[in-house]
């Protein structure tokens, strides 16, 4: 498992999917400092990163996928290794991994704008309503960190069930946009089986949000210690599955 891993770092620090995705983020996140109103919450969400960060890493998941069918390298992954588990697992680390570096730079990335380019200083310690700003981007980059493991697996389940990496990306993308909304709409249709409905996985988005704001609750019906158990149980689920498909896809 061990050489698998190595292995798998190795093939990825050298894949120009994981540099996109960094450009990306940071050039979102500076084109919002510089055209957007900079407020409290925006500092909180780290300029946007919050909803970029899931969006690249089921991208990049997806992506290091398709390119070992398309290239047919993973026939010698396969040769090389003696189960498929460790090729699986070994990339399923790597882009958790590379989701963690993302949000270790969005966060420096936002203590730097923000003291540096900010005319309108911020104290991010000053405590209000029990909790301060330093604590609402941790939280909610926490959030978002979390939901990059649910959206892994997803992606893994995905990109093995569709086999094609444009579909699986633009899934991410309707997800990211409009999920919340649609979880929103099922619980307001069917007022009754919110009990049952406020578990859809298009749910777990809030997670990204509600970690800082527990006022949130009142709209996923999740307090966030269940939308954390729940996006981590969604996230080994997809995982799962989407190793069942990989052992029995065919090369």
């Amino acid at each position: 498992m061990n050489t698998s891993f190595k292995r798998e770092i190795y093939k990825f620090s050298h894949e120009n999917i994981a540099l996109y995705g960094l450009i990306v983020l940071i050039v979102t996140m500076i084109y919002n400092f510089f055209t957007k109103t900079i407020t409290v919450q925006s500092l909180s969400y780290g300029f946007g990163a919050i909803e970029w960060i899931p969006l690249i890493v089921i991208t990049v998941a997806s992506a290091i996928f398709s390119m070992e069918y398309k290239n047919n390298t993973i026939i010698m992954l396969e040769y090389k290794t003696s189960h498929k588990f460790q090729i699986y697992f070994a990339k399923f680390l790597v882009v958790l991994v590379y989701s963690f570096l993302l949000t270790v730079i969005a966060f420096l990335l936002t203590l730097m704008l923000s003291m540096f380019f900010n005319n309108v200083r911020y104290d991010w310690l000053v405590t209000k309503n029990g909790n301060n700003l330093l604590n609402g981007l941790l939280a909610n980059l926490a959030g978002a960190l979390i939901y990059s493991f649910f959206s892994i697996g997803l992606s893994f389940m995905l990109i093995m069930l569709v086999k094609n990496n444009a579909v699986v990306v633009c899934f991410g993308i309707v997800l990211a946009f409009f999920g919340a909304s649609f979880s929103r709409g099922l619980m307001q249709s069917f007022p009754n089986f919110i009990s049952t409905i406020k578990w859809n996985f298009l749910n777990m988005i809030f997670i990204s949000q509600q970690l800082s704001k527990p006022s949130l609750s009142l709209k996923s019906h999740l307090s966030s210690l269940e939308l954390i158990i729940a996006n981590i149980v969604y996230g080994i689920l997809f995982m799962v599955l989407g190793y069942y498909l990989f052992k029995h896809r065919q090369v």
